[in-house]
């Protein structure tokens, strides 16, 4: 992983340089260095677990679990557990007790490190034989994990912050998939390293400055956030955890030069500046992923943030970036932009056969950055490879000017009355009514049409809505199979650890009637 070995060339470069901030710890690139040595040195000394997987043989490193959250010693054990042939599986800290369970023995990984000393992942890691160390100190102030650096002795940066062979494994992440369980995959050195070379001018990581990205570490947009600043000799400003008062407020004091944010968040900060929060001067380019920008929300970060450009991508773990939007480029703002220069994108019909421009089919790629696999099997789903092209399964067509649209995450199509429907155009039709900002549509069960459209709308002007004023607009750009049936206004949008607004908290608030949301009334 180029992280370890960057951050020793940034330590010998700029070594009083600010490298990472979440909070009120800061870590200048010399200490980071040293921290990450001393991660590398004790990783080193770990016993070996067996792999009831293989990665890329021989697997000559160890694994080690990574469920610290957004905690301060992330960046440090970030760098030094992928040091030479190591590799780190990042973990989400919010994972239920029962997943833990389902992973930690598929996953034996020779460590496992959670933030808190009563984390709930302890004791199904324990009773495993897997070592547990804790960020925080104990009630008593001990420190499992200060104690397991220190008794790796002295560590030299030149020594144990050295790059491991490209075709390595560095990398575990997980990824949802249809069932409770997630996806684990694995992703070689040399795949970041490809995509961090390239990125640099798109992403806009030169000049050097400051990298503000509030979301979750265990999930990609923010890691990669994280690499790309220390590769670029940054620094990378996180968050314990998102508050749009709060990050408006870091915005503010940090003054950084790039956002890095899901949509949600960018409605969180846009609020903060349209209520009056001096925040945009600074930023010059906003960075969104995770989920579809609209063209109103694009339009709010704009004059949220007046000298940055906005960047969309569209990509998935299994396969790194896709696609590209830039306003420079010309392309439709419904689009998710133009293949990334080093990406190859091809749809295809059902039967395996490329498509003419405008034709829906599934999303292929070809790509340096496809991920080498998932560590067991999967749910049937997602990553499936068709020699060097491989699809997660999303649905879209490219147009005309070779712009990729999309019309469907996979596994998101609802049948309903024997018509296929993908949410996201006709979300993006309720997103274009007046005062509603965001919009989630969903399926319910239905005796007659086994399935029926129901949708979750919110806004300024969501509450003064009515079904038939919905429909009756819907109608002007919608068949009528896509119109919902039922409609809901929220007065706050649940989310997932990632930012991205939760679907699945929705339809349970939908079903047990919960007071956040207002059915519209039918007239």
């Amino acid at each position: 992983m180029p992280v370890s070995s960057r951050v020793l060339a940034q330590a010998k470069a700029r070594p009083q340089s600010a490298a990472f901030v979440i909070g009120d710890v800061q870590a200048t690139y010399a200490r980071l260095a040293e921290r990450a040595a001393r991660v590398a040195a004790a990783t080193s000394q770990l016993v070996r677990r067996r792999k009831p997987f293989a990665l890329n043989e021989p697997w000559g490193g160890r694994l080690v679990g990574i469920a610290v959250g957004n905690h301060p010693t992330f960046a440090e054990l970030f760098a030094g557990t992928t040091a030479g042939d190591n590799a780190c599986a990042v973990i989400d800290p919010k994972w239920s007790r029962a997943q833990y369970a389902e992973i930690l023995p598929r996953l034996q990984p020779d460590l496992l490190v959670v933030a808190e000393p009563d984390d709930s992942a302890r004791e199904v890691a324990e009773a495993l034989g897997i070592p547990v160390l804790a960020a925080e100190p104990a009630a008593d102030g001990s420190s499992d994990y200060e104690s397991w650096l220190q008794a790796a002795g002295p560590a030299a940066p030149e020594q144990w912050l050295k790059a491991g062979e490209g075709e390595s494994t560095f990398l575990v992440g997980f990824t949802s998939g249809t069932t409770s369980l997630p996806k684990a995959f694995h992703r070689n050195r040399e795949s970041w390293r490809a995509s961090l070379d390239t990125g640099r001018a798109i992403f806009m990581t030169d000049p050097v400055g400051a990298t503000f990205a509030p979301g979750p570490l265990a999930h990609g947009l923010a890691l990669y956030a994280l690499a790309e600043t220390l590769d670029a000799g940054g620094t990378f400003v996180g968050m314990p955890a998102f508050k749009p008062e709060t990050a408006a407020a870091t915005v503010a004091a940090v003054k950084p030069d790039r956002l890095v944010l899901v949509p949600t968040m960018l409605v969180g900060l846009s609020a903060e500046a349209e209520a009056g929060a001096d925040i945009g001067e600074s930023v010059r380019v906003v960075i969104c992923a995770g989920d579809k920008l609209d063209a109103g929300l694009r339009d709010r970060g704009k004059r949220a943030f007046p000298n940055a450009e906005v960047i969309e991508y569209y990509g998935a773990s299994e396969l790194g970036h896709v696609s590209v939007w830039r306003e420079r480029d010309g392309v439709g703002a419904e689009s998710v932009g133009r293949p990334h220069p080093a990406v190859a994108v091809e749809i295809r019909d059902e039967a395996g056969h490329p498509v003419e421009a405008g034709t829906p089919g599934t999303v292929f790629v070809r790509s340096p950055w496809i991920c080498d696999g998932y560590l067991w099997a999967s749910d049937g789903k997602g990553l499936r490879r068709e020699g060097a092209w491989a699809t997660v399964g999303d649905r879209g067509y490219l147009d005309a000017d070779g712009a990729l649209h999309l019309i469907g995450r996979s596994g998101g199509m609802i049948v309903t009355g024997g018509y296929n429907v993908y949410p996201a155009g006709v979300e993006r039709a309720l997103r274009d009514l007046p005062g509603v900002e965001e919009a989630v549509v969903m399926k319910l069960p239905d005796d007659y049409l086994g399935q029926r459209l129901v949708a979750v709308i919110g806004g300024p002007g969501a509450g003064d809505l009515t079904c038939e004023r919905v429909r009756a607009l819907c109608l002007e750009s919608l068949p009528r199979y896509k119109v919902p049936r039922a409609l809901w206004a929220a007065t706050r949008w649940p989310t997932t650890s990632s930012g991205k607004i939760a679907r699945k908290t929705l339809e349970d608030w939908i079903r047990d009637g919960d007071p956040r949301l207002r059915p519209l009334p039918q007239s």
